[in-house]
């Protein structure tokens, strides 16, 4: 993708904030002890640059997970390609819960690196609909 369109579908800081404190939910994803990479979907709330996220564990891994490892955690909206918008937050572990009576793992992740996606952003102003994916 051309470096204009890229540009063109970053969110702004305002908005970006804004679909960040929205999102409910987001998918959690961590590398486990055997070097797997593992995402699962989780409440999400965030509150700063930080997101404290809960989810369920069926597979026992998030246990391995600690202060200071690194996580990702992605918040996505649209059902057409010319809706999706979404977030990609990296950061780290910054309190960690074992898991709760339910089974469940609360982590609080500090957001080192974001970067967002807005597909309809790449709607050409002089036409009727959004840029072909393919078009460069």
């Amino acid at each position: 993708m051309p470096a204009e369109r890229r540009r063109r579908i970053a969110m702004g800081a305002e908005q970006l904030a804004a679909f960040l404190d929205g999102s409910a939910e987001m998918v959690v994803a961590y590398v486990d002890a055997a070097g797997w990479p593992v995402g699962t979907l989780a409440s999400a709330d965030r509150h700063g640059e930080e997101i404290t996220v809960e989810f369920a564990d069926p597979t026992g891994t998030a246990a391995g997970v600690g202060v200071g490892d690194a996580v990702c955690c992605v918040a996505e909206e649209g059902a057409r390609y010319d809706e999706i918008r979404g977030a990609i937050v990296r950061g780290e572990v910054t309190a960690a819960a074992t898991a709760t009576a339910g089974g469940r793992h609360r982590w609080t992740v500090r957001e080192r690196h974001t970067s967002s996606f807005d597909f309809a952003a790449l709607a050409d102003p002089e036409s009727s609909g959004p840029v072909s994916p393919h078009e460069t």
